[in-house]
């Protein structure tokens, strides 16, 4: 893939002097000596706002705050599409000025094509504390997704990780409710003993979540070596997981799991799964939907290892990152730092179930999924008290690496190869993978 080498934010001398004058009206008479000169008129300004990954609703939490308090700036949304993609943009120059992406996904186009800009200028130029603002591990996984540390992104909101449960499938059997701060050996353990066919019912007490990356960021697994140029999959660390998530399908006559993604399916709508350790649904389905439909269920803590006691999963987020090339970057930056730090932004986002980012957050959080129906009575307060583990190493591979290791710990689980072979397979696999994509480059 081509390389933005030579992309530099250019920042108009018009727009700064905008910024950093005010709203005010220019009277015509002239002024008396030492009298303060009439704030100059601020120039309209539109952005290019490009969505990466899914926004459900651009005016809800972005739009409408944005046209209150940047009246000047229009922001014209731009959809990453067939024909829009970001490589579509770069190559005929068309670079937006806001993207919105995933924490996660910074690994994949952007880091290719080495889009994001390093924030940490912009940040010092408009008085901006990153440190001050942000959960410190949240600040270390921004930076570990540069090789040099710099801050790519700004984040807007969190994901919330939980361990869901069906309380049907439970009382069905007579089973007591999982509880908070669960090692993942005791809800194993829980899901062995609601595991078992009703007449043509095969119930499943427990299913690893759909993305592996959320058990391997509680382990701080990298997919990459110190260079981050080599796999580095046969380490006692990757045994570990593979030897857990295995056991939690290790029981008589568990079915063959054809794909991690079928846990969602079987919790929400089939109602054959007990529990489901995922993102918090609320963040991301019908919740209220589904209980009209008939599913009671609640939520626990996200199961944790013994020796990691309520570490939790690692950043998953939504946010922001500027493009290299941008034309707009400091407007772009005032409008972002805005959106993810403004107490009546973050406070109506976190009601409406995109949880804040910010450090200082015990009073949002008291609020989280207000306006949620299906919120109602749920265990919420438990699951935002876990922290976050170190992260893992980055680099411009790891989502490459995230589906190789997947495919093999999908043979592992279905009992198809010792973990040792798959794991030096694994290493084998994404060593030429990682080789073919530095081939196109």
């Amino acid at each position: 893939m081509m390389m933005l080498k030579h992309g530099k934010a250019w920042m108009a001398a018009g727009i700064v002097t905008a910024l950093l004058a005010g709203c005010g009206g220019q009277g015509n008479a002239p002024q008396e000596q030492g009298a303060t000169k009439a704030p100059e008129k601020q120039e309209p300004v539109t952005l290019k706002f490009y969505t990466m990954t899914v926004l459900d609703d651009f005016e809800k939490y972005i739009n409408q705050f944005v046209k209150k308090k940047f009246p000047h700036v229009t922001l014209q949304v731009v959809e990453n599409k067939k024909g829009s993609e970001i490589q579509d943009l770069i190559a005929t120059n068309d670079i937006p000025d806001i993207i919105w992406q995933g924490l996660t996904n910074m690994g994949g186009p952007l880091a290719d094509l080495d889009v994001p800009m390093d924030l940490t200028a912009l940040a010092k130029k408009h008085g901006f504390d990153f440190n001050s603002k942000f959960d410190a591990k949240m600040v270390d996984s921004i930076k570990s997704y540069s090789p040099k540390g710099e801050i790519l992104y700004m984040p807007y909101n969190v994901l919330v990780f939980a361990l869901h449960y069906n309380k049907d499938i439970f009382d069905k059997f007579g089973v007591a409710y999982p509880k908070d701060n669960m090692t993942w050996d005791e809800a194993i353990e829980l899901g062995k003993r609601i595991s078992r066919k009703d007449g043509d019912t095969q119930y499943i007490g427990l299913l690893p979540p759909t993305g592996l990356n959320r058990v391997q960021s509680q382990l701080s697994l990298s997919y990459v070596d110190s260079t981050g140029q080599k796999a580095a999959f046969a380490t006692d660390g990757w045994k570990r997981m593979f030897d857990t998530m295995k056991s939690i399908n290790d029981y008589p006559n568990a079915p063959q799991i054809k794909s991690f993604g079928d846990v969602r399916n079987n919790f929400l709508t089939n109602r054959t799964v007990a529990m489901m350790p995922e993102i918090l649904q609320l963040q991301n389905y019908d919740m209220a939907g589904a209980e009209k439909a008939g599913l009671r269920w609640d939520i626990v803590t996200f199961p944790t290892f013994k020796d990691k006691p309520g570490v939790g999963v690692g950043v998953f987020s939504d946010g922001f990152v500027i493009p290299k090339g941008s034309k707009h970057a400091d407007v772009a930056f005032q409008v972002m730092a805005y959106l993810s730090t403004d107490p009546d932004v973050q406070m109506e986002a976190t009601k409406n179930g995109r949880i804040t980012a910010l450090k200082d957050n015990a009073k949002m959080l008291e609020h989280a999924f207000e306006n949620n129906p299906a919120a109602k009575g749920k265990n919420l307060k438990a699951v935002f008290t876990q922290k976050y583990p170190d992260p893992i190493l980055s680099s411009p591979y790891n989502s490459t690496g995230l589906s190789t290791i997947s495919s093999k710990m999908l043979n592992y689980v279905n009992g198809k190869s010792d973990v040792n072979t798959l794991l030096k397979e694994g290493e084998e696999e994404f060593n030429k993978k990682i080789a073919e994509l530095k081939a196109k480059k």
